[in-house]
């Protein structure tokens, strides 16, 4: 005959199993996989965003990154006055920085879909970017 703990040991374990199987589905269902990035309401590849733009190697002080230069970007997609907007950079953890356009001409943005600034901080370089807002 079973005793007590002999019934809830089985039955806890069944009930763990479960929630991870369940916390396994929801977090793959959520995750977005996106080979594309929205500029200004646009979508565009990132093969197609590197075939359009001219490509710009820049020094931080975590070395040399190379990719396409944002201000020939923001010029390509045909955002009017650059200057005259903020841009709202976010990634696909949600995580946003908003930059002037002062800063988003110095970048870059890498085949890896992020995009780094030369003389700020890390806190700016948003990595896993899915759209640039046009504010």
């Amino acid at each position: 005959m079973f005793s007590g703990k002999e019934k809830i040991i089985p039955i806890l374990a069944i009930c763990v199993l479960l929630i991870g199987i369940f916390s396994t589905f929801y977090v793959n269902a959520t995750n977005i996989n996106k080979d594309t990035i929205s500029i200004d309401g646009k979508e565009f590849s990132i093969n197609q965003l590197f075939l359009m733009c001219k490509n710009r190697s820049i020094y931080t002080d975590d070395g040399e990154k190379t990719g396409i230069a944002l201000d020939d970007l923001i010029f390509k997609v045909g955002i009017n006055c650059p200057s005259c907007h903020e841009y709202i950079i976010k990634a696909k953890d949600n995580y946003q920085q908003t930059l002037s356009w002062n800063i988003l001409k110095t970048g870059v943005l890498t085949e890896y879909c992020r995009v780094y600034f030369p003389e700020t901080a890390h806190t700016f370089w948003v990595r896993n970017v899915i759209e640039i807002k046009v504010k």
